[in-house]
């Protein structure tokens, strides 16, 4: 069942529900009227039922005025039948019934008659008439106030109907209506091509229910089509960088095969082949991240990070990578927390090494051997691990493009790189919430600083 269906059908039986609750309200309020309406008038009666003692004649013609089908009787205290108003009666009480009525004084009843469709109503009541007791019996059939029920509840039946068909045909138009914007946004998804990651919803101008959707919508499609993005990236780097250095070691091993006779031959061939499997290894570590990074962006299992224990681990991995380079390791304290500094954050250990790695290693490929500086800051809630070279820099026109994959500065020479760790670091720092600026003067060296939000334990 559609949702149309379903909003129709609702508000067909909710408002069935209410017409059908109000009708049984007003047809029983009615009948509860007419029931005591009735009880008065027979009473009436049945006050009037004393003069018959003395003059039934006149009782009968000139003061009773008498309901439909009205039969009067009054009994004295032996229950004998004194008076009446007519020879016979469709109810003739027995002593238990007419002790009743004399223990209430007045009492209100009603009785099926083989004569009539509705019940017949009566009223008994005993008072004192010259020192003796009687007991005054009226009963009669309300025909005026049962016609009046019948067409109230033949009314109520069929205006109901009637209400509820033109409620149905109301609230399917309605709800055709109110269906609209969403089929609006249907019918664009329906004409959406499937590989075309680049098609929005258009939302209008209109605030409501289905621009909030078509929103959403949108915001999916566009990590969708980011996620497409980094796939095709990701093979994109695989396939052309993996292929030059599988290719240097096939080349490598057949020369090797071909033309090396000596054991100094072969050695300096497979260290060759070695270097480049390090080489394939490095970047095959990169791109792994890569991947790794965007699996992990909607849900990862952080952990508290200490960073000078990391920038330690990071300065020993480069000492023995780079055993001549030098590297500074330097703690900042803020004023206020002398003695007191934690640096620690929260986030994915093995990630935030593999940014600090690859920003040192930059730092210590392009620095010629000169000094770089790792500083670890505190900075209000912010930790910043500074890093500074003073290497050959980045050209001004290669700053604004340095994140892109693939990107390298035009200034690196035959310095080996894949133009991937920039842009591995930046996803990475994204991913724990923190800062990356890079400062850099080109022949005079460049600062790198990772901010990362500043945790409490």
């Amino acid at each position: 069942m559609s949702i149309k269906q379903n909003i129709t059908v609702a508000f067909t039986l909710i408002v069935a529900t209410i017409l059908a609750l109000f009708s049984v309200f007003v047809y029983y309020s009615y009948e509860d009227y007419r029931a005591g309406l009735m009880q008065e008038r027979l009473s009436a009666r049945a006050e009037a039922t004393k003069r018959m003692l003395s003059n039934p004649e006149t009782s009968k013609t000139d003061v009773l005025f008498p309901l439909s089908e009205q039969y009067e009787g009054v009994y004295d205290q032996h229950n004998n039948l004194v008076v009446a108003t007519s020879q016979t009666s469709d109810y003739i009480p027995d002593p238990v019934f007419l002790a009743l009525v004399r223990s209430k004084k007045k009492h209100g009843f009603t009785y099926d008659s083989p004569l009539f469709e509705f019940k017949k109503e009566g009223v008994g009541l005993t008072y004192l008439k010259n020192g003796k007791t009687y007991l005054a019996l009226v009963t009669a059939y309300d025909v005026h106030g049962y016609n009046m029920s019948r067409t109230l509840l033949f009314s109520l039946f069929f205006g109901n109907l009637l209400a509820l068909v033109i409620i149905g045909i109301t609230g399917y138009f309605f709800s055709r209506r109110a269906m609209l914007p969403f089929d609006h946004l249907l019918k664009q998804m329906d004409k959406a091509p499937v590989d075309d990651f680049r098609f929005r919803i258009a939302i209008g101008a209109q605030q409501n229910e289905a621009a909030s959707l078509a929103s959403s919508f949108n915001r999916l499609l566009e990590k969708i089509k980011e996620l497409a993005d980094n796939q095709t990236n990701f093979i994109s780097y695989a396939s052309h960088e993996l292929r030059t250095p599988l290719t240097v070691i096939k080349g490598v091993l057949q020369t090797s095969m071909s033309y090396d006779n000596s054991k100094a031959e072969w050695k300096q061939s497979a260290s060759e082949a070695v270097e480049q499997v390090n080489h394939a290894i490095e970047l095959s570590n990169n791109l792994l991240f890569l991947a790794e990074i965007e699996g992990l962006r909607f849900t990862a299992d952080k952990q508290r990070i200490n960073i000078i224990d990391l920038a330690i681990d990071s300065v020993s991995y480069i000492n023995q990578k780079y055993p001549s380079q030098p590297v500074n390791l330097e703690i900042v304290e803020n004023e206020l927390n002398v003695g007191d500094f934690q640096a620690v954050t929260e986030g994915v250990p093995h990630l935030l090494r593999s940014a600090v790695n690859n920003v040192l290693d930059n730092a210590c490929k392009y620095s010629e051997l000169q000094p770089v500086t790792i500083r670890i800051i505190e900075d209000k809630q912010m930790l910043v691990l500074e890093i500074s070279d003073m290497g050959i820099g980045i050209l001004p026109g290669d700053l604004q493009n340095i994140f892109l994959p693939m990107m390298r500065g035009q200034n690196t020479g035959k310095v080996n790189g894949f133009g991937i760790g920039l842009s591995l670091v930046k996803k990475i720092v994204d991913f724990h919430l923190g800062t990356l600026v890079i400062d850099s003067v080109t022949g005079q060296g460049t600062t790198v600083s990772i901010g990362l939000p500043l945790k409490s334990f």
